[in-house]
């Protein structure tokens, strides 16, 4: 019994590990009104700046809610196949990068805190670079 009981004991404390340190480290949201700019940058390189506010803690929600992006739900989140009115097709290898200020972001739409002042572009890009 005694030999069952280590490893359960481990494991449980490699799970609190695990979860105290993805709770230190997630993004933290900014409850609140605030002013966000979305430049949707389009194939053939016209650009459309939105500047709104919203109380939307996370991008996707603040996007679906003035209706830049149309709403494709997957398990893991918004999925962007369409901006502004522009749809990418994924057999072309189209799709819609999304940067904050220029650099590239590593959380989706729907992982991404904002805050007051943020400025993000959603650029129509073809090709994965593999």
């Amino acid at each position: 019994m005694k030999k069952n009981l280590i490893p359960a004991i481990a494991l449980v404390l490699a799970a609190a590990l695990l979860f105290g340190v993805w709770y230190i480290t997630r993004p933290n949201t900014q409850e609140g009104a605030k002013a966000l700019t979305v430049e949707v940058i389009h194939k053939n390189g016209e650009t459309k700046r939105f500047d709104f506010r919203t109380d939307a803690e996370f991008l996707s929600d603040a996007l679906l809610e003035q209706q830049i992006v149309a709403d494709n739900q997957t398990a893991y989140g918004l999925y962007i196949l369409t901006a502004d009115g522009e749809s990418a097709n994924e057999a072309d290898q189209e799709w819609w990068c999304i940067t904050k200020g220029g650099e590239s972001l590593m959380t989706g739409a729907s992982e991404t805190p904002v805050a007051d002042g943020d400025i993000y572009e959603l650029t129509f890009t073809v090709g994965y670079g593999y």
